[in-house]
């Protein structure tokens, strides 16, 4: 089944589902592996577990209400980076569930964990840091935070601060 098909479905039915009463709330999405997802393995593309994440951030922003948000301001999530750990494969047709929720947040990061659960465990989880634009500059999460009425704040986990100085050391070494 197409992605983009998925994608519109998430919305439409997230407007549909039960809110999602604070940041730090799980939305969860049943999936199943599609045909247009394998590799030459017979198993689900790496790069499709990537982008079935978008479908669960999407289902977040929704079910979360910032959507409304991103409309009014006219803002566009990003995401600046993925650490992904696959676990189990997913094959034709199986059955998972994709769940999303916040983490936490930095002076610059979303930090958002997405676990794909099957019936065997756990077959991947990535944390992505994620951001919004506006006319092409990122908004701080701390004043996406006051513009959705926020009064307290959801620190970043103390292990991102070792992904940012590992990431520099990375651009530092392709530079090089």
């Amino acid at each position: 089944m197409s992605i983009w098909l998925r994608f519109f479905w998430v919305i439409i039915s997230g407007f549909f589902k039960k809110p999602l009463m604070s940041l730090d709330d799980v939305s969860i999405l049943p999936q199943r592996v599609w045909l247009d997802e394998l590799d030459i393995n017979v198993h689900m593309n790496n790069a499709k577990y990537l982008a079935v994440m978008d479908l669960g951030r999407t289902d977040w922003i929704v079910r979360s209400g910032g959507w409304r948000l991103m409309i009014h301001e006219k803002m566009s999530p990003v995401v600046g980076g993925a650490m992904v750990r696959y676990r189990r494969s997913l094959k034709l047709f199986q059955r998972y569930d994709l769940k999303t929720r916040l983490l936490g947040w930095d002076d610059r990061w979303l930090y958002i964990e997405q676990v794909m659960e099957c019936a065997q465990g756990i077959a991947c989880i990535a944390v992505q840091r994620t951001t919004f634009t506006k006319n092409g500059k990122l908004v701080p999460p701390v004043e996406l935070a006051a513009k959705l009425g926020l009064t307290s704040l959801m620190p970043a986990p103390a292990w991102t601060h070792a992904w940012s100085d590992h990431e520099a050391a990375m651009v530092k070494g392709a530079e090089a």
